[in-house]
């Protein structure tokens, strides 16, 4: 493979709205949206998390794994992409699903049920509508909430030493 057939990959920026599946697509693996606009990928959305998650000396796997024993979960787990950006991705559904959509914590305004979709406001008013239920939905959004804690926890708070303790 040379150079000219490489595109460049996207990095997940704290403008980043959405990654979603482009399985149909014959180039293309992945949609991306973000304050400029929408963004085609020949990578999929995984490995475009991947590569961001390694500028943060991490792999998509390594963040994974973390997760998945600090929460105790399995499936649909929210990544932590550059933590001290403030970047953490939630998915919609599991990543094998072709309907899973990656949604940035931080760019999510509000969600609502409409008709059997959850529609997603992003903070600068534009949309977007999932497949999923709006209580599976909040309950990612709340599992991405408990990550961003229990990872903040060391930034307010000595290890052992606590307000109470005193």
């Amino acid at each position: 493979m040379t150079a000219a057939d490489m595109s460049p990959v996207y990095f997940i920026t704290q403008k980043t709205k959405a990654i979603l599946n482009l399985e149909n697509s014959s180039y293309y693996r992945s949609l991306i949206l973000d304050y400029q606009g929408e963004q085609h990928s020949r990578y999929k959305p995984e490995q475009v998390i991947d590569h961001s998650c390694l500028l943060d000396f991490s792999s998509l796997d390594g963040r994974r794994k973390s997760i998945q024993s600090m929460l105790k979960i399995h499936s649909k787990v929210p990544i932590p992409v550059i933590p001290n950006k403030g970047i953490f991705m939630l998915p919609t559904a599991s990543v094998k699903n072709k309907d899973c959509v990656w949604l940035s914590y931080y760019q999510i305004e509000r969600y609502e049920q409409q008709g059997d979709q959850t529609y997603v406001e992003f903070m600068d008013g534009t949309g977007l509508y999932v497949n999923v239920s709006e209580k599976s939905f909040d309950m990612q959004f709340k599992r991405t909430g408990e990550v961003i804690a229990r990872m903040s926890r060391s930034v307010f708070f000595e290890k052992g030493i606590f307000p109470w303790n005193s």
